[in-house]
Parts: C-alpha cells; sequence; structure tokens
C-alpha cells in the first residue's frame, strides 16, 4: 500500500512540475469556475427554481473536461518542444473560456440583483456588451451562430 502511495505522489509531483508553466491560467480558470458554479446555484436558490445534482455534475463534467484539453495541449506542445506555441494555444483557451463563463456569470448576477438598483443596471449594460448584441454584425460570428444554430436542428 505504501508503494502504491509512492506511485502516486510521484507521478502527480512530475505531473505538476511539468504544468508548473501554466499555474496561473490554471488557477484563474479554477476562480472563474468556481465564481461560475456558484452564482449559477444562488440564480436558482434566488429565482425559486430547484437545484438539480444532475446540473451539478454536468457542470463538473464539463470543468474537467476543459482542465484535461488545456493541460493535455499544453503537455502536448511541449513534449514536441514548442513550449511557446503551446502556451498561445492554452492563453487562447483561457480567453475564450473568460468570454463565454464571464458572459453567463453576468447572466447569473443580473438574476440576483434587484432590478431597481445600479448594480443591475451596470450588470445588464455589461451583459449587453459581452452576449455580442453591439457586434454581432461580424461576418465570421454570425456564420458560427448560423452553423451552430444548423447543426442544433440536425440533431
Amino acid at each position: 500500500m505504501d508503494g502504491l502511495k509512492l506511485v502516486v505522489a510521484s507521478a502527480f509531483a512530475n505531473i505538476a512540475g511539468l504544468l508548473f508553466p501554466i499555474k496561473n491560467d490554471i488557477f484563474g480558470l479554477v476562480l472563474l469556475f468556481s465564481v461560475n458554479f456558484v452564482l449559477g446555484m444562488l440564480a436558482d436558490v434566488c429565482n425559486n427554481r430547484q437545484w438539480s445534482f444532475r446540473k451539478a455534475f454536468c457542470f463538473f463534467r464539463d470543468t474537467a473536461i476543459y482542465f484535461v484539453m488545456v493541460t493535455s495541449i499544453f503537455m502536448l506542445g511541449h513534449l514536441k518542444g514548442e513550449d511557446a506555441a503551446a502556451m498561445h494555444c492554452v492563453s487562447f483557451m483561457i480567453y475564450v473560456a473568460i468570454y463565454f463563463y464571464g458572459t453567463n456569470i453576468l447572466r447569473n448576477a443580473r438574476m440576483i440583483t434587484d432590478e431597481r438598483s445600479t448594480l443591475f443596471r451596470v450588470l445588464d449594460f455589461l451583459y449587453y456588451i459581452m452576449s455580442l448584441r453591439i457586434v454581432e454584425r461580424s461576418g465570421n460570428l454570425k456564420k458560427y451562430f448560423s452553423y451552430e444554430n444548423s447543426q442544433k436542428g440536425s440533431v
């Protein structure tokens, strides 16, 4: 049993050492996902919706998949000797997560606050900007949304 503990601890230490260059990115993702989870749970409670374990499980599953993708991309880039390219790819993935989860965080925060408060107006304005209502005219964005809608319709 002690041998197994030693092997697991050694493997964990090696992986942690390999991921050291992106430790701040990993910490940022943990913070982002935690805030999203807490505000989502509060939004459900404040709006008299039933909080479900299924929804929480899906969140943790999706979060784990995202962490595996980010760490795998970095590790593969590192093993190929292309650390700079791997860091750029990880940074891009982090910014994408910040955008989409940030939009969800703003939506949930709006649902929690009183509609007559100044904070609601600030959050509503930020949500308006982040949800792309202002920059919908981008050709690539329209193509993405039409592709996304066509995929949903074909399933």
